[in-house]
């Protein structure tokens, strides 16, 4: 069976929202960086969003099909957007998943294939928490404390725990973390 990660970028005290992003973001740029988040986009095959993800993201990087970044990793890859507004997909290989979200995420993980990346996508991901879908949780920790801002897990997220399986250091004090559910 496919694994299903979560994948996010986020600070210190947990921001991730796009309204501070460059601020963060943009002052821990690398070519180190860019190489580890490249690397993790080609362990997958399909790529999970929500629709506020999907807009943000589908613009810019549809148009990056060459060249050695993520762009041509992920406009090969099939994309489900989990929708119930969104009238049309336009990113290449996209498909809406409108209703039975878990009975449909359930399906893809059965499907062959690499694993299935949900980027950023926090409603989403808070929706699928306690529903066993989720494999992973890889965070790109950077070494920012906006003291507002978006986090990614807001107050009335259910406690889950969690264990520890890689950490790494990259530039700009940026840790790479992964963790999967502690299901004792």
């Amino acid at each position: 069976m496919r694994k299903l990660w979560v994948k996010a970028w986020t600070t210190l005290d947990g921001v991730f929202d796009a309204d501070t992003m460059d601020y963060w973001w943009q002052n821990t740029n690398s070519p180190e960086r860019m190489r580890y988040i490249t690397e993790e986009y080609s362990k997958g095959d399909a790529y999970l969003l929500g629709r506020v993800t999907y807009e943000m993201l589908w613009p810019g990087w549809s148009t990056q099909t060459t060249g050695d970044g993520p762009g041509p990793i992920l406009n090969r890859m099939k994309k489900y957007v989990v929708s119930t507004t969104l009238k049309t997909a336009p990113w290449k290989e996209s498909t809406i998943i409108r209703g039975n979200v878990v009975e449909e995420i359930t399906k893809l993980k059965q499907q062959p294939g690499k694993d299935i990346i949900i980027d950023g996508s926090a409603t989403l991901v808070q929706s699928l928490m306690g529903t066993d879908l989720i494999d992973e949780y890889r965070f790109l920790v950077l070494p920012y404390i906006m003291g507002k801002g978006r986090r990614f897990f807001p107050d009335g997220t259910p406690p889950t725990k969690l264990r520890l399986v890689e950490s790494k250091m990259i530039s700009f004090g940026t840790l790479a973390l992964i963790y999967q559910p502690d299901k004792k």
